[in-house]
């Protein structure tokens, strides 16, 4: 009786999983097909600029440019930003840094001597869009309510996605083990998975 109430409570969860999860499943079948047609990669080649803008900005003193580069990504409030990186002083000794968005990168230079913040965006198609949507996580992303709320279901989905693996072979094992092509897919996966993870790592 106890045996027969976990397999039905693990099949009502296993189903219910897959259903609340759909969209994120689809977000990464789709993003791991482009994934492998991307190029190398020291052959990517950024999405061209889409827009521009300049923000007027007077930098307060005696901050290094780590605590300014903080200080400019608050002035610029661009939106979805999941963080900055690559701060460095270009061939002028302007500071720049990069910002990381789902929507697109945004590449930022601040010019002193003109108080200007230049913020120029490379927004992202849609595939490109989708692969950023595929990495935002609840750390991530803290700016609107919006892109908190898909972290955390994205996260969501992770552990969800473990759960319909694992309790998938359950429910095969508890079922129908001696199913021939089950168990000769459930061996090719753990081969080629085995595989993978030896000539990747």
């Amino acid at each position: 009786m106890a045996s027969k109430l976990i397999f039905d409570w693990t099949k009502k969860i296993h189903m219910y999983a897959g259903l609340l999860t759909f969209t994120a499943l689809v977000v990464w079948g789709i993003t791991g097909i482009h994934a492998v047609f991307l190029p190398q990669p020291g052959a990517f080649t950024p999405p061209p600029v889409s827009s521009v803008r300049d923000i007027p900005y007077k930098a307060p003193g005696g901050l290094d440019d780590k605590q300014l580069a903080k200080e400019i990504l608050a002035v610029a409030a661009i939106p979805l930003a999941g963080g900055q990186y690559n701060i460095h002083r270009d061939a002028q000794s302007n500071l720049a840094f990069n910002v990381f968005t789902i929507n697109g990168g945004r590449e930022v230079t601040f010019y002193e001597d003109k108080g200007i913040v230049h913020v120029e965006h490379r927004a992202n198609d849609l595939l490109g869009y989708l692969s950023s949507m595929h990495t935002a996580h609840s750390r991530r992303h803290r700016l609107t309510a919006s892109v908190i709320a898909w972290g955390y279901f994205n996260e969501f989905a992770n552990w969800a996605f473990l759960f319909m693996s694992l309790s998938g072979v359950y429910l095969w094992l508890a079922t129908r083990p001696n199913l021939r092509w089950a168990q000769y897919s459930f061996g090719g996966m753990v081969a080629l998975t085995l595989g993978l993870w030896i000539a990747i790592r």
